[in-house]
């Protein structure tokens, strides 16, 4: 989870926001730069409304950053799986759908 505080947001704003995402299970991580405050949720709920809060005062944008099955895709392990079965490697070399 990602949420950019607007230009001049309040502390008490951006507390709010980080209330908020501790609310929903995740570790909130603050960066203040010099025109903006962003906050990462790392963890938390799987499902949430990331408009809940896009609509909090003094939030800029707000954006779910998470991949289902992120640990199975190509970007995480580009080599491929190696499945062991026995004393058979069986490993997956195309893209496309098993018949």
């Amino acid at each position: 989870m990602l949420v950019v505080m607007q230009e001049g947001a309040t502390e008490a704003q951006i507390q709010k926001v980080i209330d908020r995402l501790v609310e929903l299970g995740f570790n909130a991580h603050r960066s203040t730069g010099v025109m903006h405050t962003v906050l990462g949720g790392v963890g938390g709920k799987e499902e949430f409304d990331v408009a809940s809060f896009e609509i909090m005062e003094g939030v800029k944008e707000a954006h779910r950053i998470v991949s289902p099955y992120k640990l199975a895709s190509r970007t995480f392990r580009p080599g491929g799986t190696v499945v062991k079965v026995e004393e058979t490697a069986v490993r997956r070399l195309n893209s496309g759908a098993m018949p």
